[in-house]
C-alpha cells in the first residue's frame, strides 16, 4: 500500500471507504430501530415487574424469544461494520500521507491499536 502521498489507488480506496460507510449507516439505522424496540420491551417488563405480574406471561407478551437474538445480532453487525469502516478510512488517510502516529491521534487509540489497524488493512481484500 502506498503511503506518503496521493497515489493512483486513492479513488479505489475512497470508493471502498464510501461503501463501508454506507453499510455502517444502514446498520446504524437498523440498530437504532432495534434499540428503540428494546427500550419499549424493557418498559413493558419493568411495568409488569412493578405491578407484580408473573414474569413468564410478561416475557411471552413481549416476544422475548425474538427480540433478544435480534438485538444481539444487530449489535454484532454494527460493531463489525464499524471496525471495517474505520479500517477503510485509515487506509485512505495512509494513502494521503498520514502516519501511524496521525492515526493514533485522530482515532484516539493506542500506538499498538494503530499499528494493528495498519496491519489489518492489508487483510481487508
Amino acid at each position: 500500500m502506498e503511503t506518503g502521498g496521493v497515489g493512483p489507488d486513492d479513488g479505489v480506496l475512497r470508493r471502498r471507504a464510501e461503501e463501508e460507510m454506507n453499510r455502517l449507516l444502514e446498520a446504524a439505522v437498523t440498530l437504532r430501530h432495534d434499540l428503540e424496540h428494546h427500550e419499549s420491551v424493557c418498559r413493558t417488563v419493568l411495568e409488569g415487574l412493578h405491578a407484580g405480574e408473573p414474569l413468564g406471561p410478561v416475557l411471552e407478551a413481549t416476544e422475548s424469544d425474538q427480540w433478544r437474538p435480534r438485538l444481539t445480532e444487530s449489535l454484532g453487525l454494527y460493531e463489525r461494520l464499524r471496525h471495517r469502516a474505520r479500517l477503510r478510512l485509515i487506509a485512505v488517510g495512509l494513502a494521503e500521507g498520514m502516519t501511524s502516529g496521525d492515526v493514533q491521534h485522530h482515532w484516539a487509540i493506542t500506538r499498538q491499536l494503530a499499528s494493528r489497524a495498519v496491519r489489518e488493512i492489508a487483510e481487508l481484500d
